[in-house]
């Protein structure tokens, strides 16, 4: 065998390969490797374009433990995807756009256990049974609930009834935030540092999860100054750097908290509640200048 043989040998087993490549890219598996599907942005049903992850799972296909239970805040909107049986539903994989005419072998029954905690709605019906895939459920009610789906084929010839698949899922509260500890503070800065003073506002945090971000509105002297977003909180405290938002000052600052958000907030999009009763999120700091104690003068002694 010569190299001319091996480098043709290598040019068509290199092009079986692009070619498999080719037919399979961008349509989804039944049984992912690494835990993903991509959803081509020509779908209809899906409520997101791109990476889905299993369940328990992240980017990278990486088992992801603690999130063993779904964590999402109340009223939260979400959307959910069971992967199809292919041997029941073949037209479905066969094309790349995962519509619902092309899957009318199988129904999808979405049940949402364990209280109020959840209604279950159709994101796209299959044209042929009504049900879907894709679903959307609104969680009204704080609590731990259950999300079950279980595939049935359709059919004369079909008697078989999938097992059911679900995952626990924890309603969990909005945040809720105030200052602590009273709602005043100053501190003293020369003229050189007072340009980078920063300030320390203790606050308390209610939530479910450990991290946190408020938006915030600053006023000086009475007069609106400035509009902080994402400011992250840090053991019950979150911190606001001149530096961070322009040039101080010596002054009186009114820092209000407008939004809080954690991060099971953040996934779900939902908003935390600003606790403003009693002016619980307003904090008033003075920035003032830093006493000097004068130089000492001989006195004469006929003065």
């Amino acid at each position: 065998m010569n190299k001319y043989f091996f480098r043709q040998l290598t040019v068509l087993i290199l092009g079986l390969l692009l070619t498999n490549v080719a037919q399979t890219f961008g349509q989804l598996s039944d049984s992912p490797t690494d835990h993903k599907v991509d959803v081509p942005t020509t779908s209809p049903e899906s409520p997101h374009k791109g990476a889905l992850y299993e369940h328990e799972y992240y980017s990278g296909g990486q088992d992801a433990t603690r999130e063993e239970v779904d964590s999402v805040m109340v009223t939260s909107v979400m959307n959910y995807f069971v992967m199809p049986d292919k041997n029941y539903n073949t037209a479905y994989f066969a094309q790349s756009s995962y519509t619902a005419t092309n899957l009318t072998s199988s129904e999808f029954v979405w049940t949402v256990t364990g209280g109020t905690a959840g209604t279950a709605v159709a994101q796209t019906p299959n044209i042929a049974t009504g049900t879907s895939p894709w679903v959307k459920i609104t969680w009204n009610t704080v609590g731990d609930v259950t999300l079950t789906v279980q595939e049935v084929p359709q059919g004369a010839d079909v008697s078989c009834v999938a097992s059911e698949t679900e995952i626990d899922v924890a309603v969990i509260a909005r945040p809720t935030i105030e200052y602590r500890g009273g709602n005043t503070a100053s501190a003293c800065y020369d003229d050189t540092n007072v340009a980078t003073a920063e300030f320390d506002f203790p606050v308390t945090f209610n939530t479910s999860s450990s991290q946190g971000l408020v938006d915030v509105t600053i006023t000086k002297d009475g007069v609106a100054y400035d509009t902080v977003t994402d400011v992250e909180i840090e053991d019950g405290v979150f911190n606001l750097k001149f530096s961070d938002y322009g040039t101080g000052g010596y002054g009186t600052y009114v820092v209000t908290i407008t939004k809080v958000t954690d991060r099971i907030a953040r996934k779900c999009d939902v908003l935390g509640i600003v606790n403003d009763t009693s002016g619980a999120n307003v904090f008033t700091y003075s920035v003032l200048p830093q006493p000097k104690t004068g130089p000492i003068y001989h006195v004469p002694n006929l003065f």
